[in-house]
């Protein structure tokens, strides 16, 4: 079954600490916040958002529109002590042919460094390698986004390497490290 097709359904996650679920327009507050930080925006390919409106039109309502074609892997990550959106957490350029995707995150600054993110991209894994079958996922981080780097190593992901000046940073080419986990070892791990 495509992607696409398990998306259109996508479903709302639970851990200890979080929800995982689809954004709404309700988060809009929620999500600028985060969007605005020029600290979060800092080594994203994205530029801080400097108006909700700007949020709205470039992520939220874009990302709402592409749940209807399940197009869209992006959960909102709720803290479910304070009710409040804190970031996202997503699945993107797919692969049915290949069997993979990517990952990507963002939390807001004041979560940092609590293993919120780790928390998030894990269930979002055991989706992926599980309901999905996917064969591998991959994400790659700023080389200088420490942060960024030990989330994905404590999901247990690897390093595999560094892609030169492969992506425009707020004007200047950076350099990208790139890591993945596979689903015979995720398995493994869950074992």
């Amino acid at each position: 079954m495509h992607i696409e097709t398990h998306l259109k359904n996508m479903p709302t996650f639970e851990t200890d600490r979080l929800i995982l679920r689809r954004v709404t327009v309700s988060d809009l507050e929620d999500v600028f916040e985060f969007s605005s930080d020029p600290e979060v925006a800092k080594r994203m390919t994205w530029e801080r958002n400097d108006s909700k409106e700007e949020t709205l039109a470039n992520f939220l309502q874009p990302t709402m529109d592409g749940y209807k074609q399940g197009q869209s892997g992006v959960w909102a990550i709720e803290y479910k002590e304070i009710e409040k959106v804190i970031g996202t957490c997503s699945l993107v350029a797919w692969s049915n042919e290949h069997e993979k995707a990517e990952i990507g995150y963002v939390l807001n600054r004041n979560f940092w460094g609590d293993g919120i993110a780790t928390e998030a991209l894990q269930e979002v894994l055991e989706y992926a390698f599980g309901t999905l079958q996917l064969n591998r996922i991959e994400g790659g981080c700023d080389v200088d986004n420490i942060g960024s780097e030990r989330v994905m190593l404590k999901a247990g992901m690897s390093f595999e390497g560094i892609l030169r000046k492969n992506e425009r940073i707020k004007g200047e080419f950076r350099d990208t490290k790139i890591f993945s986990i596979l689903k015979c070892e995720f398995d493994l791990a869950r074992a």
